[in-house]
């Protein structure tokens, strides 16, 4: 026992130091809100897991965003020691001597009993067991522990959906190998009725795919009816039915079955946890589904339709890209070149050895794979929500690939190793296995990641008292859910995302949280109405707010106020509503921003970094880039200068050319040409371009950074930045008419 359990304490160990901080930017501040207000989560609903979160939420530990994290990294811990008792269970499967086929009859229960050895070689088999069986088997669960995606699950709130999903189908294969030793297929038959219930009540497209793999395991665990017998009987019916009323004797009658279906009902009855809570208005209420069409649709994902698009062979390609370019780096760099290989040897072994356990992980893995691969049509650039699905792919890769190391010490088990030879050889291969613990660290450190989090805080500061916030989906309204509902932070202010606000279900959560907001619109309307509709009879009691994440640039007129939007800190404010009358000058856009929580916004040592990280950094970017604009506008050239500096702070490289520009043309606003030279030259210099991409604004820029010359009266350097745009672009009216002044200035023709 003491290998399983320092295995869970050490990798739990890593899952704690390297937890998220607050919350990631996926489901996490809406998965959190689930468990710890008892609510209803969007499709399938996981009913399971909201209710086993609430009792994480209950725990004396921190915030609930902590609690329900600390319970990902448990459950994560847990599946990796399962792992290493599969591993084992199936390596000592293959490694000892068993009776003849031709004695099945009589073992009685299972034909898989192995033969006793003699105290003689007793020392020398436990020598041989644990470099065959024991150290494999430890390989196999650190190789699974900190592959990336298994490990990002067990550092964050979301991930403890998959963290759990990926336990309890490691519970259910456990008691399926278990069912093979004496004694066990009865008891054992019930007990994975019950699990693979459990497991149904989390995920259950992720078990359907898996139970193949599940029903190959049963059958060949009893020796009623042979794998053979039934699939060969398959085109004769009379046979088949004859073997199959023998399978139903295996599993001990009627009363059996009665005792198996119960068992399986009794956790998937946690789904009518969906209509109860749903009829008291929990606080998220997923498509309120407490009719039964409603309950299917939530279920079943029907509310997801039309969603992801159809599927096709493109979209089957872009999910297997997908997985390669995810997977290649599963376990860092070079290292998942190498486990592959022993996950290939190792895979080839056991189909030699025992094909029959071999064929039962292809068909765990194949099955994942050919489920998400073949019937997920993600769209086009969404093809990151697959990652978290793949995880048994590589559970049952770590499994071969403790195979393929254990091939390695039977090659050498005809040599009478010192057992201090021995050992060394085993932490050698160990510390193998742990490569991927210092490669996937950074990536996995999730311990300074508080962007989404200071995002909501950030929002819920710039917003007046009684404001409305509109979202524009999961990256700013998901954070504002958790610190309102659960922190209970700024309960004046409403917020919502304009994606749902059509459906009449979530306009009903809305009026229940904030009845002053009711609208008059009645049943499903296109998203623009309802919100349309709630800003004109509600604009002139409270100020409303739009975020500019996702935001349609440009595109205000669907809310019915053609005028620009009003920058104000982090969100924009829309016009003809309340509190316009705010002050817009340098002094009160720095007080805003300086009440800010800008923490951990650039990429550091050891610390998680994504591409969602950036998008999260450049909002703010974003966002004093608007305020510049705006302020140019409204000729107020010193809050723009603010501004596009604020701007240069957050925005992502590509887009930094850009803002050098802007800012550039606000120094020259307020007479500072040798402040606009620099930053002219710094937007050439940023701007991408190729023979495919001609430049965009670089003649432009060549143009001013001539007339901020001609300021300085440098006429030789401004003659030159002239020609520069004119050879880019023989027609720029700013290059023509400044090198016309130039030329009448110095006399020439």
């Amino acid at each position: 026992m003491a290998a399983p359990i320092f295995l869970f304490f050490f990798t739990l160990f890593f899952y704690l130091r390297t937890l998220c901080a607050t919350f990631n930017i996926n489901d996490s501040g809406e998965t959190i809100v689930d468990s710890d207000l008892l609510s209803i989560a969007h499709s399938p609903g996981y009913p399971l897991h909201t209710l086993l979160g609430r009792i994480f939420c209950l725990l004396p530990l921190g915030q609930p965003m902590f609690r329900l994290t600390f319970g990902s990294a448990l459950m994560g811990a847990a599946a990796v020691t399962l792992l290493y008792l599969i591993s084992r269970k199936v390596l000592t499967r293959i490694d000892t001597p068993h009776l003849p086929v031709s004695l099945k009859a009589l073992i009685g229960e299972s034909p898989y009993v192995p033969i006793k050895t003699t105290a003689q070689g007793a020392r020398e088999m436990e020598d041989k067991t644990r470099l065959n069986i024991e150290i494999p088997a430890l390989f196999s669960a650190l190789v699974f522990a900190f592959s990336y995606q298994h490990w990002f699950q067990a550092g964050g709130a979301k991930g403890s959906i998959y963290t759990l999903n990926t336990l309890l189908a490691a519970s259910t294969v456990l008691v399926l190998l278990k069912m093979r030793e004496p004694g066990w297929f009865k008891r054992g038959f019930a007990l994975f009725a019950f699990f693979l219930g459990l497991a149904l009540s989390v995920h259950w497209e992720t078990q359907a795919v898996l139970l193949p793999a599940y029903a190959w395991l049963l059958f060949s665990a009893q020796n009623r009816v042979g794998l053979g017998e039934i699939f060969g009987n398959l085109l004769r019916p009379f046979d088949l039915s004859s073997g199959l009323r023998k399978l139903g004797g295996a599993f001990s009658g009627k009363a059996g079955w009665a005792r198996t279906v119960a068992l399986l009902l009794l956790p998937l009855s946690t789904y009518l946890y969906l209509p109860l809570r749903s009829a008291t208005g929990p606080a998220i209420n997923w498509w309120d589904p407490k009719t039964f069409s409603h309950f299917l649709t939530v279920v079943t994902r029907g509310n997801y339709s039309g969603v992801a698009g159809g599927w096709s062979w493109e979209t089957v390609h872009r999910n297997f890209a997908r997985f390669w370019l995810h997977a290649h780096d599963q376990w860092g760099a070079g290292a998942t070149y190498l486990l592959f290989a022993l996950a290939l040897a190792g895979l080839a072994w056991m189909w030699r050895q025992r094909r029959v356990d071999a064929a039962a992980f292809l068909l765990f893995a194949g099955g994942v794979f050919g489920g998400v691969v073949f019937y997920t049509p993600s769209r086009a650039g969404y093809e990151w929500t697959l990652d978290n699905f793949f995880t048994p792919v590589f559970l049952a890769l770590a499994l071969f690939a403790g195979a393929g190391l254990s091939i390695l010490f039977r090659a050498f088990s005809g040599f009478r190793f010192h057992r201090l030879a021995a050992a060394g050889l085993g932490a050698a291969c160990l510390g193998i296995a742990l490569t991927p613990l210092a490669l996937n660290y950074h990536s996995d450190d999730q311990s300074a990641y508080t962007v989404s989090y200071d995002e909501g805080l950030n929002m819920l500061k710039t917003a007046q008292r009684n404001g409305v916030i509109l979202c524009n989906g999961d990256i700013d309204i998901l954070p504002l859910w958790y610190l309102q509902l659960v922190e209970g932070k700024r309960p004046d202010v409403a917020s919502f995302t304009t994606q749902f606000a059509g459906m009449e279900w979530y306009r009903d959560d809305i009026t229940r949280r904030w009845p002053s907001l009711e609208t008059y619109a009645q049943g499903n309307v296109p998203p623009w109405t309802a919100v349309g509709e709630m800003v004109r009879q509600h604009g002139q009691e409270r100020p409303f707010y739009t975020t500019n994440i996702d935001f349609p640039s440009g595109d205000t007129g669907w809310l019915g106020h053609p005028s620009p939007w009003l920058p104000d800190g982090l969100l924009w404010r829309l016009p003809q509503t309340q509190g316009q009358n705010f002050a817009f000058d340098t002094a009160r856009v720095d007080e805003l921003w300086s009440q800010y929580e800008l923490r951990n916004l650039q990429p550091g040592e050891r610390k998680y970094w994504d591409d969602y990280t950036d998008v999260m950094k450049d909002s703010y970017g974003q966002a004093c880039s608007f305020t510049g604009d705006f302020a140019m506008a409204s000729r107020l050239p010193e809050v723009a200068q603010w501004s596009y500096e604020k701007a240069l702070q957050y925005r992502q490289p590509q887009t930094q050319g850009f803002t050098y520009l802007k800012l550039a043309e606000s120094q020259m606003a307020l007479g500072r040409p040798v402040d606009a030279i620099g930053n002219y030259q710094q937007s050439i210099e940023r701007e991408p371009h190729s023979p495919d991409r001609p430049y965009f604004y670089a003649p432009y820029a060549y143009a001013r950074l001539g007339d901020a010359f001609f300021m300085e009266k440098d006429y030789a350097s401004a003659g030159d930045a002239y020609r520069a745009s004119l050879k880019i672009d023989p027609q720029q009216k700013q290059a023509l008419e400044g090198l016309q002044r130039l030329n009448q200035l110095l006399g020439r023709s």
